[in-house]
C-alpha cells in the first residue's frame, strides 16, 4: 500500500503543474462534431490506422499498444491481490491457488479466454519489444532519437511481460504439488514450469513467486512514476491529442487575425503561454517517432527545420517556464499573467528565426503524425508574432511587404491589373453584393506571375 501510494503521489505530483497550465492557457473549441472525433478516435488512436504507414516499425508500436491496453486487467488483477486479497476469495482467478475445475458456465469461459489472450498478448509485446530494441541498438534509423531514456522504457516493459511469465510459472509449479504434471492455469507459465522449475520445491517455487510478483509491481509503479516525466507522458495525452484533433483532417487551422478586436494588444505568438491549450497539448504528445521528418521537404532539401525537433524544443521550453507561468495565481490566465517575471526568448532563444522561414506549410508532417499534433498553425503564430511583435523578418521580405501595404501585392504590380489575366476569357467579376456559390480566387500568383497566369486561364 505504502508503495503505490508513494508512486501516485509521485506521478500526480508531476503531473497537476502541467495540466494547471493547460487549464489556463488560452481557449480554443475543440468539441464540435463529436462522433466525427469519437470515429477518429477509434480509428486513428485505437486501430493505430496512421502507424501502419511503416510496416514493421507500425506493427510493433501497434502490438505494444494494444498489448498495454489488455493487459491493464491482469495489472489490476495484480494490485487487487496485494492490496484488497478478500476481494479474491471465491473467485475462479487462480491468482490466490484457488485452482477449481473449469464448469460449463459464462464466468469460466470469460476467464479461460481471458488467460489465453493474455498469455498471447505478453508473447507478442515481449517480442515486439524485443524488435524495438534492435532499432534503436543495431539498426539505428536516423529519424529516432536515440535516447537511453527510450531504452530504460522498454527494459521495463519487458521486465513486466517476463515477471509475468515467471509469476504464472511459479504458480502453476506450486499447482502440481502433491501431484506431478497436474497445470492450473496460464500456457506460457505451465510451458515455463514443465521446461525449467520442476526441480524447484515448495519453498523455492514461493519464493520465486514473490519475487516475480514484487519485480511486476516495481515496475509498473516505476514506469508510473516515469511518465509525465519523458516523452512517454504522450501515453497518457495520445488519445485525447487525438479526440480533439484537426476533425477534417484538412487544412491546417488557420485563423485571420481580428485587426478590428481594439482588446487585442499582441498578434501572433510571442511567449509560450500565447499558445491555445491545445497548441500546449500537442507538445506533450509528441512520440519524438520522426515520421514528420522523415516527409518534411524542407529538412529533406537542407534547411534547418526539423518539425520533430521543434515540437521538443518548445515542450522543453514549456517544461523550463512551467514554474514561472504559475507563479502569477491559478485565477489568471497564462497570456494575462503580466505579474509573472518575464521568461527566458522563445523565439531567438530556444527556436532559432530560421527554423520557423524554412516552413512550406505543405502539411506533410501532420499527415504523417501518427497522434495528430498540428504544427503549421504554431509555425505561422511564431511568424506572425516576429512580424508584427518583433519586427524581425528576413530581409529578402521587405521589398514583398512594402509591395504589399503599396499595391496589394508582393511584386509591386499595379493593383489595377489584377484582373488582367482573365482579360478576353469572359470570367464575371465577383460581387460582393451579389454573392455566388463559387469563386474562383487565384490569388496574386494566378493574376501577376507569368506562369500563374497561364495556369489561372487553363482551368477557366
Amino acid at each position: 500500500m505504502g508503495l503505490t501510494l508513494i508512486a501516485f503521489t509521485t506521478f500526480l505530483w508531476a503531473l497537476w503543474p502541467k495540466l494547471r497550465v493547460l487549464i489556463r492557457a488560452a481557449g480554443e473549441n475543440r468539441l464540435d462534431r463529436p462522433v466525427q472525433r469519437l470515429w477518429n478516435t477509434l480509428r486513428i488512436a485505437f486501430a493505430q490506422s496512421k502507424m501502419f504507414k511503416d510496416g514493421s516499425a507500425g506493427w510493433m508500436h501497434a502490438l505494444i499498444f494494444w498489448g498495454f491496453l489488455i493487459l491493464l486487467v491482469r495489472a489490476l488483477q495484480f494490485f487487487i491481490l496485494g492490496l484488497y486479497p478478500s476481494l479474491l476469495d471465491g473467485l475462479d482467478t487462480y491468482l490466490l491457488f484457488e485452482f477449481a475445475e473449469y464448469s460449463f458456465n459464462p464466468y469460466d469461459f470469460i476467464v479461460a479466454g481471458y488467460i489465453i489472450v493474455k498469455d498471447g498478448v505478453v508473447l507478442l509485446v515481449t517480442l515486439a519489444c524485443c524488435y524495438a530494441l534492435f532499432r534503436r541498438l543495431v539498426t539505428k534509423p536516423k529519424r529516432l532519437t536515440l535516447s537511453g531514456e527510450a531504452i530504460l522504457i522498454l527494459l521495463l516493459i519487458l521486465t513486466i511481460m517476463i515477471s509475468d511469465i515467471v509469476y504464472d510459472g511459479a504458480l502453476n509449479r506450486l499447482a502440481m504439488f502433491p501431484k506431478e504434471g497436474e497445470p492450473a492455469a496460464y500456457f506460457l507459465g505451465f510451458a515455463l514450469a514443465k521446461i525449467g522449475m520442476m526441480s524447484f520445491s515448495i519453498d523455492e517455487s514461493f519464493a520465486i513467486l514473490g519475487a516475480a510478483y514484487w519485480t511486476h509491481i516495481l515496475s509498473i509503479l516505476v514506469f508510473l512514476v516515469l511518465l509525465p516525466r519523458s516523452k512517454h507522458f504522450h501515453i497518457i495525452t495520445s488519445i485525447p491529442n487525438v479526440f480533439l484533433g484537426n476533425v477534417t483532417e484538412t487544412g491546417n487551422q488557420l485563423h485571420r487575425i481580428d485587426f478590428e478586436d481594439e482588446s487585442k494588444e499582441t498578434f501572433g505568438v510571442t511567449r509560450i503561454e500565447e499558445f491555445s491549450w491545445k497548441k500546449l497539448l500537442d507538445l506533450h504528445t509528441c512520440t519524438e517517432c520522426g515520421r514528420c521528418d522523415v516527409f518534411c521537404p524542407a529538412l529533406n532539401s537542407g534547411k534547418p527545420l526539423s518539425p520533430k525537433q521543434l515540437t521538443i524544443d518548445l515542450r522543453d521550453h514549456l517544461n523550463r517556464e512551467t514554474p514561472r507561468l504559475l507563479l502569477a495565481g491559478s485565477s489568471v490566465s497564462l497570456a494575462g499573467a503580466g505579474d509573472a517575471p518575464a521568461g527566458a526568448a522563445l523565439m531567438g532563444g530556444s527556436i532559432d528565426d530560421e527554423t520557423v522561414w524554412s516552413c512550406t506549410t505543405c502539411g506533410a508532417c501532420e499527415e504523417e503524425c501518427p497522434v495528430m499534433i498540428e504544427y503549421v498553425n504554431k509555425i505561422i503564430d511564431l511568424r506572425q508574432g516576429l512580424v508584427m511583435m518583433d519586427d524581425r523578418y528576413p530581409k529578402e521580405l521587405t521589398a514583398a511587404f512594402k509591395s504589399l501595404e503599396t499595391h496589394s501585392n508582393p511584386w509591386g504590380f499595379p493593383s489595377d491589373q489584377r484582373a488582367g489575366w482573365a482579360a478576353g476569357l469572359g470570367v464575371k467579376q465577383w460581387d460582393k453584393n451579389n454573392p455566388t456559390e463559387y469563386l474562383y480566387f487565384v490569388g496574386c500568383n494566378g493574376a501577376f506571375d507569368t506562369r500563374g497566369k497561364e495556369v489561372a486561364a487553363s482551368v477557366v
